[in-house]
Protein backbone atom coordinates (compact mmCIF):
# COMPACT_ATOMS: atom_id res chain seq x y z
CA UNK A 1 0.00 0.00 0.00
CA UNK A 2 2.84 2.34 0.94
CA UNK A 3 4.55 1.58 -2.39
CA UNK A 4 1.39 2.31 -4.35
CA UNK A 5 1.03 5.65 -2.54
CA UNK A 6 4.59 6.53 -3.54
CA UNK A 7 3.86 5.70 -7.18
CA UNK A 8 0.75 7.90 -6.98
CA UNK A 9 2.80 10.85 -5.64
CA UNK A 10 5.40 10.33 -8.36
CA UNK A 11 2.65 10.42 -10.99
CA UNK A 12 1.41 13.74 -9.61
CA UNK A 13 4.77 15.50 -9.89
CA UNK A 14 5.86 14.08 -13.23
CA UNK A 15 5.13 16.39 -16.19
CA UNK A 16 2.20 15.23 -18.32
CA UNK A 17 3.92 14.75 -21.68
CA UNK A 18 1.24 13.61 -24.08
CA UNK A 19 1.83 13.48 -27.79
CA UNK A 20 0.68 16.71 -29.40
CA UNK A 21 0.24 17.90 -32.94
CA UNK A 22 -0.67 21.16 -34.64
CA UNK A 23 -4.21 22.31 -34.13
CA UNK A 24 -6.75 20.75 -36.49
CA UNK A 25 -9.52 22.83 -38.08
CA UNK A 26 -12.57 22.75 -35.82
CA UNK A 27 -15.55 21.07 -37.49
CA UNK A 28 -18.60 21.60 -35.27
CA UNK A 29 -21.54 21.57 -37.70
CA UNK A 30 -23.74 23.21 -35.05
CA UNK A 31 -21.44 26.27 -35.02
CA UNK A 32 -20.80 26.93 -38.71
CA UNK A 33 -20.80 30.57 -39.75
CA UNK A 34 -21.19 30.74 -43.51
CA UNK A 35 -23.34 32.17 -46.28
CA UNK A 36 -24.52 29.23 -48.39
CA UNK A 37 -26.25 29.41 -51.79
CA UNK A 38 -28.12 26.22 -52.70
CA UNK A 39 -28.71 25.82 -56.45
CA UNK A 40 -31.20 23.19 -57.67
CA UNK A 41 -31.75 22.13 -61.28
CA UNK A 42 -35.53 21.86 -61.77
CA UNK A 43 -35.75 21.29 -65.52
CA UNK A 44 -38.14 18.58 -66.73
CA UNK A 45 -35.46 15.85 -66.84
CA UNK A 46 -33.82 16.73 -63.52
CA UNK A 47 -33.77 14.07 -60.82
CA UNK A 48 -34.72 15.42 -57.41
CA UNK A 49 -34.85 12.08 -55.60
CA UNK A 50 -33.18 12.55 -52.18
CA UNK A 51 -32.17 16.13 -53.06
CA UNK A 52 -34.32 17.91 -50.49
CA UNK A 53 -33.67 15.32 -47.79
CA UNK A 54 -29.94 15.75 -48.42
CA UNK A 55 -30.14 19.55 -48.25
CA UNK A 56 -31.98 19.45 -44.93
CA UNK A 57 -29.46 16.96 -43.53
CA UNK A 58 -26.62 19.41 -44.15
CA UNK A 59 -27.91 21.79 -41.49
CA UNK A 60 -28.08 20.62 -37.90
CA UNK A 61 -31.27 21.60 -36.08
CA UNK A 62 -29.09 23.38 -33.48
CA UNK A 63 -27.36 25.51 -36.11
CA UNK A 64 -28.33 29.18 -35.99
CA UNK A 65 -29.96 30.07 -39.31
CA UNK A 66 -30.16 33.74 -40.28
CA UNK A 67 -28.85 36.69 -38.28
CA UNK A 68 -29.45 38.59 -35.05
CA UNK A 69 -28.14 36.02 -32.59
CA UNK A 70 -26.03 36.82 -29.50
CA UNK A 71 -23.47 34.29 -30.76
CA UNK A 72 -22.38 35.60 -34.18
CA UNK A 73 -21.71 32.09 -35.48
CA UNK A 74 -24.75 31.75 -37.71
CA UNK A 75 -25.37 30.60 -41.27
CA UNK A 76 -27.50 32.26 -43.92
CA UNK A 77 -28.98 30.07 -46.66
CA UNK A 78 -30.24 31.23 -50.04
CA UNK A 79 -32.01 29.15 -52.71
CA UNK A 80 -31.87 29.39 -56.50
CA UNK A 81 -33.57 27.09 -59.02
CA UNK A 82 -32.75 26.96 -62.71
CA UNK A 83 -33.74 25.47 -66.02
CA UNK A 84 -33.43 27.66 -69.14
CA UNK A 85 -33.04 30.59 -66.71
CA UNK A 86 -32.42 31.07 -62.99
CA UNK A 87 -34.92 32.09 -60.29
CA UNK A 88 -34.08 33.49 -56.87
CA UNK A 89 -36.36 31.53 -54.56
CA UNK A 90 -35.01 32.84 -51.24
CA UNK A 91 -32.29 35.44 -50.68
CA UNK A 92 -30.03 35.63 -47.63
CA UNK A 93 -32.54 37.73 -45.66
CA UNK A 94 -35.61 35.51 -46.02
CA UNK A 95 -34.78 32.51 -43.83
CA UNK A 96 -34.22 33.51 -40.20
CA UNK A 97 -34.57 30.22 -38.32
CA UNK A 98 -34.17 26.48 -38.74
CA UNK A 99 -37.96 26.20 -39.03
CA UNK A 100 -37.90 28.76 -41.87
CA UNK A 101 -35.26 26.68 -43.62
CA UNK A 102 -37.18 23.44 -43.16
CA UNK A 103 -40.42 25.01 -44.45
CA UNK A 104 -38.64 26.44 -47.51
CA UNK A 105 -37.17 23.05 -48.37
CA UNK A 106 -40.61 21.46 -48.02
CA UNK A 107 -42.15 24.04 -50.36
CA UNK A 108 -39.46 23.40 -52.94
CA UNK A 109 -40.00 19.67 -52.67
CA UNK A 110 -43.72 20.14 -53.40
CA UNK A 111 -43.09 22.42 -56.40
CA UNK A 112 -43.48 20.63 -59.77
CA UNK A 113 -40.54 20.51 -62.17
CA UNK A 114 -40.47 22.96 -65.06
CA UNK A 115 -41.92 21.97 -68.43
CA UNK A 116 -38.67 22.68 -70.31
CA UNK A 117 -35.80 20.24 -70.71
CA UNK A 118 -33.28 23.08 -71.10
CA UNK A 119 -30.73 23.23 -68.28
CA UNK A 120 -28.36 26.21 -68.18
CA UNK A 121 -26.24 26.14 -65.04
CA UNK A 122 -24.35 29.31 -65.92
CA UNK A 123 -27.50 31.36 -65.30
CA UNK A 124 -27.73 29.96 -61.76
CA UNK A 125 -24.06 30.51 -61.01
CA UNK A 126 -24.38 34.12 -62.14
CA UNK A 127 -27.47 34.46 -59.95
CA UNK A 128 -25.49 33.07 -57.00
CA UNK A 129 -22.74 35.61 -57.64
CA UNK A 130 -25.32 38.41 -57.68
CA UNK A 131 -26.93 37.15 -54.46
CA UNK A 132 -23.55 37.15 -52.74
CA UNK A 133 -22.53 40.55 -54.14
CA UNK A 134 -25.83 42.10 -53.06
CA UNK A 135 -24.81 41.81 -49.40
CA UNK A 136 -21.25 43.14 -49.78
CA UNK A 137 -20.20 45.12 -46.72
CA UNK A 138 -22.24 42.91 -44.39
CA UNK A 139 -20.79 39.72 -42.91
CA UNK A 140 -17.64 40.15 -44.99
CA UNK A 141 -15.70 37.86 -42.63
CA UNK A 142 -18.19 35.03 -43.32
CA UNK A 143 -17.06 32.66 -46.05
CA UNK A 144 -19.42 32.01 -48.95
CA UNK A 145 -20.22 28.57 -50.43
CA UNK A 146 -22.20 27.58 -53.54
CA UNK A 147 -23.71 24.06 -53.76
CA UNK A 148 -25.23 22.84 -57.05
CA UNK A 149 -27.58 19.83 -57.34
CA UNK A 150 -28.12 18.41 -60.85
CA UNK A 151 -27.97 15.25 -62.92
CA UNK A 152 -28.12 17.01 -66.30
CA UNK A 153 -25.11 17.64 -68.49
CA UNK A 154 -26.69 20.84 -69.76
CA UNK A 155 -25.97 23.71 -72.09
CA UNK A 156 -25.28 27.35 -71.25
CA UNK A 157 -26.66 30.77 -72.07
CA UNK A 158 -23.64 33.07 -71.82
CA UNK A 159 -20.54 31.18 -70.66
CA UNK A 160 -19.65 27.56 -69.91
CA UNK A 161 -20.46 26.83 -66.24
CA UNK A 162 -16.83 25.94 -65.52
CA UNK A 163 -15.80 29.49 -66.46
CA UNK A 164 -18.39 31.07 -64.18
CA UNK A 165 -17.38 28.66 -61.43
CA UNK A 166 -13.76 29.67 -61.90
CA UNK A 167 -14.76 33.32 -61.49
CA UNK A 168 -16.46 32.47 -58.19
CA UNK A 169 -13.44 30.50 -57.02
CA UNK A 170 -11.16 33.42 -57.88
CA UNK A 171 -13.18 35.41 -55.34
CA UNK A 172 -12.51 32.73 -52.72
CA UNK A 173 -15.96 31.13 -53.09
CA UNK A 174 -15.81 27.33 -53.41
CA UNK A 175 -18.30 25.59 -55.68
CA UNK A 176 -19.59 22.19 -54.59
CA UNK A 177 -21.41 20.01 -57.12
CA UNK A 178 -23.70 17.08 -56.32
CA UNK A 179 -24.60 14.64 -59.08
CA UNK A 180 -28.20 13.64 -58.37
CA UNK A 181 -28.12 10.86 -60.96
CA UNK A 182 -25.81 7.98 -61.80
CA UNK A 183 -24.25 9.09 -65.10
CA UNK A 184 -20.45 8.98 -65.09
CA UNK A 185 -20.46 11.45 -67.98
CA UNK A 186 -22.36 13.97 -65.87
CA UNK A 187 -20.02 13.33 -62.95
CA UNK A 188 -16.96 14.05 -65.12
CA UNK A 189 -18.60 17.23 -66.37
CA UNK A 190 -19.43 18.36 -62.84
CA UNK A 191 -15.90 17.59 -61.65
CA UNK A 192 -14.60 20.19 -64.10
CA UNK A 193 -17.03 22.74 -62.63
CA UNK A 194 -16.49 22.02 -58.93
CA UNK A 195 -13.65 23.24 -56.76
CA UNK A 196 -10.86 20.72 -56.19
CA UNK A 197 -12.14 17.59 -54.41
CA UNK A 198 -15.65 19.04 -54.11
CA UNK A 199 -17.56 17.05 -56.77
CA UNK A 200 -19.84 14.60 -54.97
CA UNK A 201 -22.61 12.14 -55.91
CA UNK A 202 -25.88 11.81 -54.04
CA UNK A 203 -25.86 8.02 -54.21
CA UNK A 204 -22.34 7.43 -52.88
CA UNK A 205 -23.75 6.77 -49.40
CA UNK A 206 -21.76 9.48 -47.62
CA UNK A 207 -22.72 12.69 -49.37
CA UNK A 208 -24.02 14.55 -46.30
CA UNK A 209 -20.74 14.06 -44.41
CA UNK A 210 -18.70 14.92 -47.52
CA UNK A 211 -20.52 18.22 -48.08
CA UNK A 212 -20.43 19.11 -44.38
CA UNK A 213 -16.68 18.53 -44.35
CA UNK A 214 -16.30 20.77 -47.39
CA UNK A 215 -18.34 23.41 -45.57
CA UNK A 216 -16.39 23.25 -42.31
CA UNK A 217 -13.11 23.20 -44.25
CA UNK A 218 -14.24 26.41 -45.96
CA UNK A 219 -15.12 27.83 -42.55
CA UNK A 220 -11.47 27.29 -41.50
CA UNK A 221 -9.35 30.15 -42.80
CA UNK A 222 -6.85 32.85 -41.88
CA UNK A 223 -7.27 36.61 -41.67
CA UNK A 224 -5.90 38.75 -44.48
CA UNK A 225 -2.11 38.84 -44.40
CA UNK A 226 -1.85 35.55 -42.52
CA UNK A 227 -0.96 32.21 -44.15
CA UNK A 228 -2.75 29.00 -43.23
CA UNK A 229 -0.52 26.10 -42.28
CA UNK A 230 -0.97 23.58 -45.09
CA UNK A 231 0.95 20.50 -46.07
CA UNK A 232 2.59 20.10 -48.44
CA UNK A 233 3.51 23.78 -48.52
CA UNK A 234 1.22 25.70 -50.88
CA UNK A 235 -0.53 22.50 -52.02
CA UNK A 236 -3.61 22.65 -49.74
CA UNK A 237 -3.85 18.87 -49.50
CA UNK A 238 -4.06 19.16 -45.71
CA UNK A 239 -5.01 22.40 -43.95
CA UNK A 240 -4.47 22.91 -40.22
CA UNK A 241 -6.22 25.24 -37.81
CA UNK A 242 -3.24 27.55 -37.36
CA UNK A 243 -2.00 30.61 -39.23
CA UNK A 244 1.44 32.19 -39.51
CA UNK A 245 2.51 35.74 -40.26
CA UNK A 246 5.92 36.74 -41.64
CA UNK A 247 6.75 40.37 -40.74
CA UNK A 248 9.79 40.34 -43.10
CA UNK A 249 11.87 42.18 -40.49
CA UNK A 250 14.64 41.08 -38.17
CA UNK A 251 14.79 41.51 -34.41
CA UNK A 252 16.41 40.23 -31.27
CA UNK A 253 14.53 37.48 -29.41
CA UNK A 254 12.60 39.70 -27.00
CA UNK A 255 11.72 42.15 -29.77
CA UNK A 256 10.43 39.30 -31.92
CA UNK A 257 8.22 38.02 -29.12
CA UNK A 258 6.85 41.47 -28.34
CA UNK A 259 6.17 42.13 -32.03
CA UNK A 260 3.97 39.04 -32.31
CA UNK A 261 2.08 39.65 -29.06
CA UNK A 262 1.40 43.28 -30.00
CA UNK A 263 0.56 42.61 -33.65
CA UNK A 264 -2.50 40.56 -32.69
CA UNK A 265 -3.91 39.84 -29.23
CA UNK A 266 -4.05 36.12 -30.05
CA UNK A 267 -0.57 35.89 -31.62
CA UNK A 268 2.69 34.42 -30.32
CA UNK A 269 6.04 33.29 -31.69
CA UNK A 270 5.61 30.30 -33.98
CA UNK A 271 5.52 26.77 -32.55
CA UNK A 272 7.07 23.72 -34.22
CA UNK A 273 5.61 20.47 -33.05
CA UNK A 274 7.30 18.36 -35.73
CA UNK A 275 9.79 18.48 -38.59
CA UNK A 276 6.96 19.03 -41.08
CA UNK A 277 6.05 22.33 -39.43
CA UNK A 278 9.71 23.40 -39.39
CA UNK A 279 9.94 22.72 -43.13
CA UNK A 280 6.75 24.72 -43.68
CA UNK A 281 8.08 27.65 -41.64
CA UNK A 282 11.31 27.82 -43.65
CA UNK A 283 9.28 27.64 -46.88
CA UNK A 284 7.04 30.55 -45.84
CA UNK A 285 9.97 32.78 -44.91
CA UNK A 286 11.91 32.01 -48.06
CA UNK A 287 8.86 32.58 -50.28
CA UNK A 288 8.89 36.21 -49.14
CA UNK A 289 12.59 36.91 -49.50
CA UNK A 290 14.79 37.47 -52.53
CA UNK A 291 17.76 35.98 -50.66
CA UNK A 292 17.87 32.69 -48.71
CA UNK A 293 16.82 32.79 -45.05
CA UNK A 294 18.67 30.16 -43.07
CA UNK A 295 17.83 31.21 -39.51
CA UNK A 296 14.80 32.45 -37.61
CA UNK A 297 13.49 32.68 -34.08
CA UNK A 298 10.78 30.21 -33.00
CA UNK A 299 8.75 30.24 -29.79
CA UNK A 300 10.88 27.91 -27.65
CA UNK A 301 11.33 29.32 -24.14
CA UNK A 302 13.37 27.89 -21.25
CA UNK A 303 12.05 28.46 -17.73
CA UNK A 304 13.97 26.90 -14.85
CA UNK A 305 15.53 24.38 -17.26
CA UNK A 306 12.16 23.29 -18.62
CA UNK A 307 11.31 24.03 -22.26
CA UNK A 308 7.98 25.51 -23.34
CA UNK A 309 6.38 26.96 -26.45
CA UNK A 310 5.27 30.58 -26.47
CA UNK A 311 1.50 31.15 -26.30
CA UNK A 312 -0.83 34.18 -26.43
CA UNK A 313 -0.97 36.55 -23.47
CA UNK A 314 -3.09 35.26 -20.57
CA UNK A 315 -2.71 31.65 -21.72
CA UNK A 316 -0.40 29.03 -20.16
CA UNK A 317 2.75 28.05 -22.01
CA UNK A 318 2.73 24.73 -23.85
CA UNK A 319 5.36 22.22 -22.61
CA UNK A 320 7.75 20.91 -25.24
CA UNK A 321 6.69 17.40 -26.14
CA UNK A 322 9.61 14.91 -26.38
CA UNK A 323 8.21 13.72 -29.72
CA UNK A 324 8.66 17.20 -31.19
CA UNK A 325 12.44 16.93 -31.05
CA UNK A 326 15.40 16.98 -28.72
CA UNK A 327 15.62 20.24 -26.74
CA UNK A 328 18.76 22.38 -27.05
CA UNK A 329 21.66 21.28 -24.88
CA UNK A 330 21.80 24.53 -22.92
CA UNK A 331 19.32 27.12 -21.71
CA UNK A 332 19.49 30.05 -24.10
CA UNK A 333 17.46 31.70 -26.81
CA UNK A 334 16.78 29.33 -29.70
CA UNK A 335 16.76 29.81 -33.44
CA UNK A 336 16.00 27.40 -36.25
CA UNK A 337 19.21 27.01 -38.24
CA UNK A 338 19.66 25.50 -41.69
CA UNK A 339 23.19 24.29 -42.28
CA UNK A 340 25.22 23.95 -45.48
CA UNK A 341 24.39 20.24 -45.75
CA UNK A 342 20.66 21.06 -45.74
CA UNK A 343 19.95 19.83 -42.20
CA UNK A 344 18.05 21.98 -39.72
CA UNK A 345 18.24 22.14 -35.94
CA UNK A 346 17.14 24.14 -32.92
CA UNK A 347 20.31 26.01 -32.09
CA UNK A 348 21.16 27.98 -28.92
CA UNK A 349 22.06 31.58 -29.84
CA UNK A 350 22.65 34.89 -28.13
CA UNK A 351 19.33 36.58 -27.38
CA UNK A 352 20.80 39.80 -28.77
CA UNK A 353 21.19 38.37 -32.28
CA UNK A 354 18.85 39.75 -34.90
CA UNK A 355 17.00 37.10 -36.93
CA UNK A 356 13.83 36.81 -38.95
CA UNK A 357 10.85 35.33 -37.12
CA UNK A 358 7.26 34.11 -37.62
CA UNK A 359 4.15 34.86 -35.60
CA UNK A 360 1.35 32.31 -35.17
CA UNK A 361 -2.29 32.24 -34.05
CA UNK A 362 -5.28 29.92 -34.30
CA UNK A 363 -7.33 29.97 -37.50
CA UNK A 364 -10.87 31.28 -37.82
CA UNK A 365 -13.20 28.27 -37.68
CA UNK A 366 -16.31 26.90 -35.98
CA UNK A 367 -14.62 27.20 -32.56
CA UNK A 368 -13.04 30.58 -33.20
CA UNK A 369 -15.19 33.38 -34.62
CA UNK A 370 -13.32 36.20 -36.40
CA UNK A 371 -14.98 39.57 -36.70
CA UNK A 372 -12.74 40.73 -39.53
CA UNK A 373 -11.78 38.94 -42.75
Amino acid sequence: MKGLFGVFLLFLVLPNFQSISDRQCASDVTKMWLDVVIIIDNCKIASTNLVYETILSLFDKNLQIGTGYADPRSTRVGFITYNYNATDVADFYKLQSYDDLKSQIQRLKMTPLATTTISRMDTALYAAMNMINSTAGFRDSYKKVVIVFTNVHGSYKTQPPKDVSKALQMKGIPVITVNTGSSSDTQSWLKNIASTNMAFAIYDGNVTQEIQKAMTDTNCYCNSGWIQYTWPWNANQKAYGTCVYAPNVQSNREGAKQYCHQHDQNAYLVNELDQQKRTFNFAVLNSMSSSPINAFYNGLINLNNVWFWDQPDQKPLQPLDPNSGAPPARAACVADMKYSDGTTAWTPVSCANNFHFLCEKVACDTDNYCEYA
